[in-house]
């Protein structure tokens, strides 16, 4: 019986080139079959391996996948393949799994070296790129703010209570989020639409804004510093 959906991605363990694609499919119960099918899919004599970057169990996997399937058909590549671009697939449907009770299974951490140089370097890449984001971000505010590059992206800290996390895109268009914002959310909500931009509410009840440059997050963060109370 299928209960496993997983997400994997091709890697090329040279370095040399991006693979934006996922796939989405399913498989029987426990990390061994997981693990069997991941072997399946990698060719070990290839430079190109398979990684499997989120999985959960559920007893209507293969409706959910057929479910998934259909959800994401414009950006079907072959098969269960799909375009991710914005390397963003597993972020987004990890709200829909744990909204019908899918249980999410750690992934083992891979004992390939080659996959484990390939993460390695991702995250360094990473991190360097949300370092100048926030470098970015920080000559383009009216005030100076305290800041960090951390693991979810950059962060700036305002005297008003409020804490600012972008998470980074590669295209750009990154989403701003307000932590502590709970309690004003309706006012935060109608102060930052006043100036243009729509305002969504995550599952923690703050306030977010989508798909906004650098230049926007930071006139959203210097209007709020000025004027928002």
């Amino acid at each position: 019986m299928h209960s496993i959906i997983y997400i994997m991605r091709h890697i090329d363990i040279g370095g040399h080139i991006d693979i934006p694609y996922k796939k989405v499919g399913i498989t029987g119960a426990g990390n061994a079959t997981l693990n069997s099918r991941l072997q399946q899919i990698s060719n070990t004599k290839s430079p190109i391996k398979a990684q499997c970057v989120a999985a959960w169990e559920h007893g209507n996997a293969r409706e959910i996948e057929s479910a998934f399937h259909l959800l994401m058909e414009d950006s079907r590549v072959e098969g269960e393949w799909f375009l991710d671009k914005e390397d963003t697939l597993v972020e987004r449907i990890q709200p829909m799994m744990a909204l019908i009770g899918a249980n999410q299974i750690e992934i083992e951490e891979s004992d390939d070296a080659y996959t484990k140089n390939v993460i390695e370097r991702e995250v360094v890449a990473k991190q360097k790129s949300d370092h100048i984001l926030l470098g970015e971000i920080s000559t383009l505010l009216d005030q100076p703010l305290r800041s960090s590059s951390r693991k979810a992206g950059p962060t700036f800290f305002s005297e008003k209570k409020l804490t600012y996390y972008v998470n980074a895109r590669k295209s750009g268009n990154h989403h701003l989020s307000f932590g502590r914002s709970q309690d004003i959310f309706n006012d935060l909500k109608a102060f930052i639409e006043s100036l243009g931009y729509d305002v969504e509410q995550n599952n923690k009840g703050s306030a977010k804004v989508l798909s906004i440059n650098s230049e926007a997050i930071a006139e959203i963060i210097n209007a709020i510093e000025k004027d928002f109370s």
